[in-house]
């Protein structure tokens, strides 16, 4: 029983890691035969940094996901963005602590703009690819952001002007003469944050059945059929 049990064990450990390797060779093999021209670099306007375009993703349902993925990211950044002249705006208006503030919504639009593109471009090259290591990261990053997202749309304090921040912003005593603008702001942000979570859960599900697709495509392929997996 033991030995029966021990042999199951390695078989397993033996499949495992010839499809770790097949799949490795696969990746490698698809981002060869590519005929995009990845050092072609055109994104974001202006900047150029990366590679993106729409075109370069062969499948249909690759694409959709892509496509939702950057819608997602251009949100976020412009969320990020409104956040930062809000700030600009209270602090101007005399709000406390506005201008400390200001310097916080602006590190977080660096941060966002930076890792939120790194995680989009991961997505699109992994599903262009069929490279699961990049789609993987995309999914571990994007999960986060849509709990950051969420949490945006529902806090108050600092520069954050989620759905509870309404009390704070309709306070004439801390808010004053900013009091209209600011109430009006946080019903316009806090819905901004909360169509960001809603999208980015869409390009998430999306991205994730679209590498699920992939991987089920390439499951019965003769490379794997010949050794028995």
């Amino acid at each position: 029983m033991a030995m029966a049990s021990m042999s199951s064990l390695a078989a397993t450990a033996v499949k495992s890691s010839v499809a770790s390797s097949v799949s490795g060779m696969r990746e490698r093999r698809a981002d060869q035969m590519s005929q995009v021209d990845w050092e072609d670099y055109n994104y974001p306007p202006w900047i150029n940094v990366l590679h993106y375009s729409l075109k370069d993703v062969e499948d249909p349902g690759a694409k959709t996901a892509v496509k939702w993925a950057h819608y997602n990211y251009i949100m976020g950044v412009t969320t990020f963005a409104l956040n930062v002249l809000s700030m600009l705006v209270l602090a101007a208006g005399g709000v406390k602590w506005k201008g400390v503030h200001l310097i916080y919504a602006i590190f977080n639009l660096i941060i966002y703009g930076i890792v939120g593109m790194y995680s989009f471009y991961n997505g699109f090259k992994g599903l262009a690819t069929q490279n699961g290591r990049m789609t993987t990261n995309f999914v571990g990053l994007q999960s986060l952001f849509l709990v950051f997202m969420f949490a945006a749309s529902i806090a108050s304090g600092a520069n954050y002007n989620g759905w509870t921040n309404l009390a704070i912003a309709a306070d004439v005593e801390k808010s004053k003469k900013m009091r209209g603008f600011w109430v009006g702001w946080t019903y316009f942000e806090a819905s901004l944050w909360t169509l960001d979570y809603i999208v980015g859960g869409f390009a998430l599900y999306k991205v994730v059945t679209s590498r699920n697709d992939g991987r089920s495509s390439k499951a019965g392929g003769p490379l794997l059929r010949n050794i028995g997996i």
